[in-house]
This record gives C-alpha cells, structure tokens and sequence, in this order.
C-alpha cells in the first residue's frame, strides 16, 4: 500500500494511519521518490526484530508506543518524540515493548560493491553441486524459518505456490543459477529482470533482503548440518549481500520509471 505520490504535495495526520496487527508487523508506504522512501511502521508489543543492516541510511521517527532498539551494539530507548539516525550498513536490532509506530525514512544508498571478491566466487562455486542436489529442501526450509519469524510477510507470497512446492523450486533454481554464474552475472539479467518486477508488483521493501538472508543462510546451516563450514558461509553471506544489492538497484529503477 502506498498512501500518496510524489507528483503532488499532501498531508496526513500520522495516528489516523496507525494500525497495530495481533502479531508481527504492519507497514504503509506514505511516499516513494527517486531518492527516498517514507514508511509508517507498526508492530505489535513483544514483536522482535533480529539484527540485520540496511544497505541505505535511515532515519526512525516514533510517533507512539515504547521499544528498544540497538544501535551498533548500544539501547536506545524508543519513545514518541525519539528520532534516531541509522548510518547505511549500521547494524541493528529491534523489540516493541509494547504496541509501537513510527516512520521509518530510507534515504540514499550506500556505495555498491563492484563484484564479489575472488575467494568468495571460489567458494561459491563449490557449492553448487550442493546445491543443485538439496536446494530445494533449504529453500523449504528457508520459507520456513521467515514464516515462522517473521509472518507479516506472508501477504506478499502465493501460499499456495509454497503449498505446492513451486515457489520453493523457482528459489532453488535461482540460487544455483547464482551460484553457477557468480563470476558471470551478465548471464543472470533476464532471471533479475524477471524477479525484479514480480518484487516491485508485491511491494518488497530493501529493508526486507536482510531477513531474507538471514533465513536463508540459517536453511543453509539446517540441512547441511556438519557439511556447511564456517567459510562457506562467510562466503554466501558476501555472496548475498551483493545479489541483494543487484535487486534492490533493479527495483528502485522499475519503480522510478513508473513514477516518471
């Protein structure tokens, strides 16, 4: 949902747009432009939030409610009036004492790598046999962790792709083409010109790609039990971070075009 555009001026009153769910997360889009997003975001008291960073630099403004967030390591206690400045790739965490709004406003982003560095293209190449033969049980698996975690996310997926198996098989796929082809991404841009879009016609929001990660590298953990080790994890956790830098870049571009 986005309430307005950035063609024409508006006004709000903020606690008028306040809906709190029974669990989890909410979130409006108040207003896109070329270079910045403004969210209203909701949760619900006892709602966490792991760590993760953002690939943008960020700005949280309370408007009601009490929670924590830590900052680099430090609590900063949240509260209406509280207006917090998170530098790009700062990382943080989150908890909701009790129901909690604010507007999140992400800014401009951070300087993009230029390319994964060799020993990681080393490493994840390796694993694409792996992955070719388990990738769609880690991708299930995967689906799996976000859901359970983070369930506010479930609007914006087909559940009955998942119940099929479909999704999780697209995913698999992906994540091997990834793999196969690090060292060659321009054979991926009909895969991220397709996902891309099917992104923005969902609403997926960067701040979501760290969750995504995060789950998806704990499936990596799950399956592959003894067989994953700690350099290959460091090695998709780089991976990852430069795809999702990929499509996040891709979709601010879509998004753009369709405001122009």
């Amino acid at each position: 949902m986005t309430v307005a555009t950035p063609k024409n001026s508006f006004n709000v009153t903020l606690q008028d747009l306040i809906e709190y769910p029974n669990s989890g997360i909410l979130s409006k889009v108040l207003l896109k432009d070329n270079n910045s997003q403004y969210s209203l975001f909701c949760l619900a008291a006892g709602t966490e939030i792991d760590e993760h960073t953002s690939t943008r630099n960020a700005v949280i403004s309370v408007v009601e409610g009490k929670g924590n967030l830590n900052l680099e390591g430090k609590d900063i206690a949240l509260a209406p009036g509280v207006f917090v400045f998170m530098p790009a790739n700062a990382p943080h965490a989150l908890q909701a004492k009790e129901n909690l709004a604010f507007v999140l406003i992400l800014s401009e982003y951070a300087p993009k790598k230029q390319k994964v560095s060799q020993e990681t293209i080393d490493l994840v190449k390796s694993t694409a046999v792996v992955l070719k033969q388990h990738g769609k049980t880690i991708t299930t698996r995967m689906y799996e962790i976000m859901f359970d975690k983070y369930p506010q996310v479930k609007a914006q997926f087909d559940m009955s792709a998942q119940a099929n198996g479909t999704q999780p098989a697209k995913l698999a796929n992906a994540v091997y083409s990834y793999a196969v082809h690090i060292d060659d991404l321009e054979r991926l841009k009909s895969m991220v010109e397709k996902i891309a879009h099917r992104h923005v016609k969902t609403h997926v929001l960067p701040e979501q790609y760290p969750l995504v990660g995060e789950c998806l590298l704990q499936a990596i953990k799950d399956v592959l039990g003894d067989a994953e080790t700690e350099e290959m994890m460091t090695a998709w956790t780089e991976a990852y971070q430069v795809l999702a830098e990929i499509f996040i870049d891709r979709e601010q571009q879509i998004y753009q075009m369709a405001v122009q």
